[in-house]
């Protein structure tokens, strides 16, 4: 526990106990050291209910860091009397209640972190953002992951600080549409409004937000296409769109989008990717699963070498797939399953040395398991499931830790009893060296010889019609003969190893 002594430093300034294993109450004589700018108790055990404290005068307090700990109860009032803090931070608590509407006292915020607590508004229009227009300085807004049940209000967010960079509001239950008005804070950097419940278009004013480099309105009911405007976010480095009813083709200026690291476009009714899209050499990440997407997997996806993560699952693509990827040395995730892809698996696979998870099962892909992703070292998922492979599932690698998922709904496929395939008959394919011998070597000298034997028996039948030759008994002198000691040895002993077949 924090020691009750701690209170008695009068002319303490800064008190920092952060990333600790404290527990228990704070001791509320820390709240009366009139002289704190500085508190840090985050990322403890901390707990109690701070709206409980009364006649707490903290004049001088800059900054306030509460996450990570147990604390609960509503916000405490004593924090909007103290004018010249500039950073709170309460996120990953329990606190509970409205937020309260009283921000303009804090003139002097920056920062502003409620985040992952059970907080909700007082009214729909969620007024608590209005006072928040009086803070000229704020540059961070985080309210995710909490009840707040509400509507975006046009005017609050619009006259929001000018000097704001971040606004998360994720996961709030919020409704509907994203006000155009957003676009007057010009200085955004970054918007996530993902996992709520917003309606209607995404709004073209977007466009003027020239320093936004990352946009998540994932996980919504938006609908409509995705605006050209889009493309005008010269710095845009993320972008999550999916999850929403958004249509029609994805934006062919999206291959000017240079900056663009991450996309995700999942879960909508898309149908097609333009040509130019592939202009994006630098992009990291690929999410377009869960569309309508048709046609072959374009060869142009072998230029995107940086791609880690391509998740293409769940579309109509078909025809065979593109030995072209087996460039993408860096790729991580590689998800191509429910599709209508056919063909092989190509050899090529076996060059993704940094393959960690493949998934291509639920297609019509026939052929054997190349041998060549035993090399991926590290592969950790793999799902071939519910497709039309034949022959002995690899024994190298890392398929000596897949289990029968990966292999199931693919009848021709043999191998360990444990993956729950059939073994695997003797085929010319899987014969030893003995057998090669014997294929390659004793059985076209058998041949020879039995050619010579019958050449043998047709001169001998002819001898008593026709005068003896010398010259013929010569040339039949001259042919090989094999003893069977030769072939004995030749077949390791006439080995069963060695023995083609019965007839």
């Amino acid at each position: 526990e924090i020691p009750l002594e701690i209170g008695n430093l009068r002319n303490l300034k800064d008190l920092i106990l952060s990333e600790n294993k404290l527990v228990g109450i704070v001791p509320f004589a820390i709240f009366n050291v009139s002289t704190l700018k500085l508190l840090q108790l985050q990322n403890n055990s901390l707990l109690g209910c701070l709206s409980s404290i009364a006649n707490v005068r903290l004049p001088n307090l800059e900054e306030l860091d509460l996450w990570a700990n147990n604390f609960s109860g509503t916000i405490p009032h004593f924090i909007f009397n103290t004018s010249k803090l500039s950073r709170l931070d309460l996120n990953s608590n329990s606190f509970s209640g409205f937020i309260p509407n009283t921000f303009d006292n804090l003139r002097n915020l920056e920062w502003l972190s409620l985040r992952d607590n059970y907080l909700t508004s007082s009214t729909p229009k969620l007024s608590f953002l209005s006072s928040l227009s009086n803070c000229n300085s704020l540059r961070f807004i985080d309210l995710s992951d909490n009840p707040l049940d509400g509507i975006l209000p046009k005017t609050s967010i619009g006259n929001l600080s000018h000097s704001l960079k971040e606004f998360y509001m994720s996961n709030c239950n919020v409704s509907g549409g994203i006000p155009e008005e957003i676009s007057n804070l010009t200085h955004l950097t970054t918007i996530i409004l993902g996992g709520n419940k917003l309606n209607g278009s995404i709004p073209i004013t977007l466009g003027k937000l020239q320093k936004l480099q990352g946009l998540g309105l994932g996980d919504n009911k938006l609908e409509g296409s995705i605006p050209d405007d889009i493309c005008r976010l010269a710095e845009l480095y993320r972008l999550e769109l999916g999850g929403n009813k958004l249509y029609g083709s994805i934006p062919t200026c999206f291959g000017n989008l240079a900056s663009l690291r991450i996309l995700s476009l999942g879960s909508n009714k898309l149908t097609s990717i333009p040509l130019t899209f592939w202009n994006l050499k630098d992009i990291l990440q690929l999410n377009f699963s869960s569309n309508f997407l048709t046609g072959p997997l374009p060869l142009e996806i072998g230029n995107l070498k940086v791609l880690i993560v391509i998740d293409f699952s769940m579309n109509n693509f078909s025809g065979v797939i593109s030995t072209e990827i087996g460039g993408l040395k860096n790729l991580e995730y590689l998800f191509l399953g429910y599709n209508r892809l056919r063909g092989s698996i190509p050899d090529s696979f076996g060059d993704l040395i940094s393959l960690k998870s493949l998934n291509l099962s639920n297609n019509n892909l026939s052929g054997a398991i190349p041998t060549s992703l035993e090399k991926l070292s590290y592969l950790e998922d793999l799902n071939l499931s519910f497709n039309k492979l034949e022959g002995e599932i690899p024994r190298g690698g890392s398929f000596a830790n897949f289990s029968a998922e990966s292999f199931e709904g693919n009848e021709l496929l043999c191998g360990s009893p444990n993956l729950q395939v059939p073994p695997c008959k003797t085929s010319i394919h899987h014969t030893s060296w003995k057998n090669s011998l014997l294929l390659g070597i004793v059985l076209p000298l058998s041949t020879t010889l039995l050619i010579v034997v019958i050449w043998l028996i047709l001169r001998y039948r002819q001898r008593g019609k026709q005068p003896s030759n010398d010259a013929n008994m010569s040339l039949v002198a001259t042919w090989r003969k094999f003893s069977y000691l030769e072939l004995c040895r030749a077949t390791d002993g006439f080995s069963e190893n060695n023995l083609i077949g019965r007839g």
